[in-house]
C-alpha cells in the first residue's frame, strides 16, 4: 500500500513539473535582424518562415486593353516588414520577435500597391517615436497572442512575445521575458547574417529564386538539380506559351518536410492536408515539400507551369483544360542532361489512365474543354485532369504526327491570342476550338492514340 502511495506521489510531482515546466532559451545568443541585434532564442527550436503577404488582383479595360493590378492589405505588409523571426520548439511553444519602427499607413484601398505601401512605411519610420502612446498603438495593431514586452537595444525598440503550448505559470513567463531582455545586445562585432536557428537559405539564378530549409550539405545538390531542371522547363514553357509579359524572378519555397509545408499552409489560413506542393498566386510563390525528392520534382514541374502562365500572360483566370492540361503535360518528361532540354512524354499516371480506356477519355474531350472552373473541380476531378492532359498532349504533340491533324495545331495559339485581347476563358476557348468546327474530335484523338502515338514522343 505504501509503495502505491509513493508511486502516486511521484506521478503527481511528474505531472506538476510537466504542467508548469517553462520553456528555456538557448545558452548562447544568436545574431538577428541581419546583424543588427544579438539575443537568445528558444532552446530546441527552429525558425518558422512568415507567410508571404497575399494580394488581391483587379483589372481595368481601356481601349480594349486589359490591365491587371495587385493591391495589398497595408497591415500585412507592415507586419511582414516588422517581423524579425518566429521560432517554435519541439513542444510547440512559439517565440516571436518584431521591430517597432512604425504604425500602419492609411492608404486608399485601390492604391495599396506593394510599392506605395513600402514607400509610406519608409516615410513613417523616419519620424516614428517610441513613446508610450505610440507603443500602445503599435501593440494594439500587432495584436499579440501571448505574453510579451518591449525591449530596447542600440537606440531601437523591439517586441518579443511567447505563446505557450504548455501550462506555464505567470512567474515563469515573466522570468523568460526578463532572461530574453538581459540577453539582448546591439553589439554584434565579428558576426553577421541571420540567426543559426533560422535555417532558411536561398539560391537564385536569372529566372528563379529558391528559398529552402533543406540541410545545406545535402540540400544543395537537390536545389542545383531543381535549378537546372527549371531552366530547361522555362525554355519549353516559352516554346509552347510565348511570354507577352516578362516574368519577374519567380519564388520557389522548398520545405524539408511535408509537415513543415502544411504548417506553413496552415499559417496562411489554408487547412491543406492533401497536397505536397502548389502555386499560390495571391502570394506569388510556388511551394513544395521535398520529403520525397522524385515527387517534389514532378510537383515542381506541374506547379511551375501555373506560375509561368500567370506571369507570362498577366492573367490568372485561364480555362482549366488549358492551364491544368499543360501543367500535367510536364509532370513526366524525357530529359537530355547533356543539352539540358526536356520533352513531355506519354508516361505516368495520366497517360496510364488514357491507355486503359482511350475511348472513354476521347469522348469526354468536348465536355471537359467546355467546363467552367467550378465544373472542372467537381464530380470526377481525376478524370477531368486526365482528359485535360490528353487534350494538351494531342494539341501540342499528337497534332504534329500527321497532316490530317493540322487544324488542331493552331488551337492553343488562338486561345492565347483571344485571352490577350481580353476575352473570358469561355470566350477564348470557344473561339479557339472553332478552328476544328465540324471535326469529330473524339475520333481524331482516337486515331492519333491508336495509330500515331509512338510518333509523338520525340516531337516538340
Amino acid at each position: 500500500m505504501e509503495q502505491k502511495h509513493m508511486m502516486a506521489a511521484v506521478a503527481a510531482v511528474t505531472i506538476a513539473a510537466s504542467v508548469f515546466a517553462a520553456p528555456q532559451l538557448k545558452t548562447q545568443p544568436e545574431v538577428l535582424v541581419d546583424g543588427e541585434l544579438k539575443a537568445k532564442v528558444l532552446a530546441n527550436s527552429k525558425g518558422v518562415p512568415m507567410p508571404t503577404p497575399a494580394a488581391q488582383t483587379g483589372y481595368t479595360i481601356s481601349g480594349g486593353v486589359r490591365k491587371d493590378f495587385k493591391v495589398y492589405n497595408p497591415a500585412d505588409l507592415w507586419r511582414a516588414r516588422a517581423e524579425v523571426g518566429t521560432w517554435e520548439d519541439r513542444n510547440g511553444n512559439v517565440m516571436k520577435l518584431a521591430r517597432v519602427v512604425s504604425l500602419v499607413p492609411d492608404i486608399p484601398e485601390l492604391e495599396c500597391t506593394k510599392e506605395a505601401v513600402g514607400k509610406a512605411l519608409e516615410e513613417m519610420e523616419k519620424s516614428f517615436k517610441a513613446d508610450e502612446e505610440s507603443l500602445a498603438a503599435w501593440k494594439a495593431l500587432w495584436a499579440p497572442t501571448g505574453e510579451g514586452k518591449f525591449v530596447s537595444a542600440g537606440g531601437k525598440t523591439y517586441w518579443v512575445e511567447f505563446r505557450f503550448a504548455e501550462n506555464v505559470r505567470k512567474a515563469d513567463a515573466d522570468r523568460l521575458l526578463a532572461t530574453f531582455e538581459r540577453s539582448v545586445s546591439a553589439r554584434t562585432w565579428g558576426m553577421s547574417g541571420a540567426g543559426r536557428t533560422m535555417k532558411w537559405w536561398e539560391a537564385a539564378d536569372a529566372n528563379y529564386k529558391f528559398l529552402t530549409n533543406l540541410d545545406k550539405a545535402k540540400g544543395t545538390t537537390f536545389i542545383k538539380q531543381s535549378q537546372s531542371m527549371m531552366e530547361a522547363l522555362r525554355k519549353k514553357f516559352e516554346f509552347y506559351v510565348p511570354a507577352k509579359k516578362t516574368p519577374p524572378l519567380c519564388i520557389v519555397r522548398v520545405f524539408k518536410t511535408l509537415d513543415e509545408y502544411r504548417q506553413y499552409r496552415s499559417s496562411t489560413g489554408d487547412d491543406d492536408q492533401s497536397s505536397c506542393g502548389l502555386w499560390d498566386p495571391s502570394r506569388e510563390e510556388l511551394l513544395v515539400a521535398a520529403e520525397d525528392p522524385k515527387e517534389a520534382l514532378s510537383t515542381m514541374r506541374h506547379e511551375s507551369f501555373h506560375q509561368y502562365l500567370h506571369f507570362a500572360t498577366g492573367r490568372g483566370d485561364h480555362a482549366l483544360w488549358f492551364n491544368e492540361g499543360h501543367a500535367t503535360l510536364f509532370e513526366n518528361v524525357k530529359r537530355n542532361t547533356a543539352k539540358n532540354t526536356l520533352t513531355p512524354v506519354d508516361e505516368g499516371t495520366r497517360a496510364g489512365w488514357v491507355a486503359r480506356n482511350p475511348e472513354y477519355y476521347a469522348n469526354r474531350i468536348k465536355t471537359v474543354v467546355a467546363f467552367s472552373r467550378e465544373q472542372f473541380m467537381s464530380g470526377n476531378v481525376n478524370d477531368n485532369y486526365v482528359t485535360a492532359w490528353a487534350v494538351c498532349y494531342f494539341l501540342e504533340k499528337g497534332a504534329y504526327t500527321s497532316e490530317a491533324f493540322a487544324p488542331y495545331r493552331g488551337i492553343c495559339a488562338k486561345y492565347l491570342e483571344l485571352m490577350d485581347a481580353g476575352a473570358s476563358p469561355a470566350e477564348a476557348t470557344e473561339g479557339a476550338w472553332k478552328l476544328v468546327y465540324g471535326r469529330d474530335v473524339a475520333a481524331d484523338f482516337l486515331k492519333f492514340w491508336k495509330e500515331r502515338r509512338h510518333a509523338a514522343v520525340n516531337l516538340r
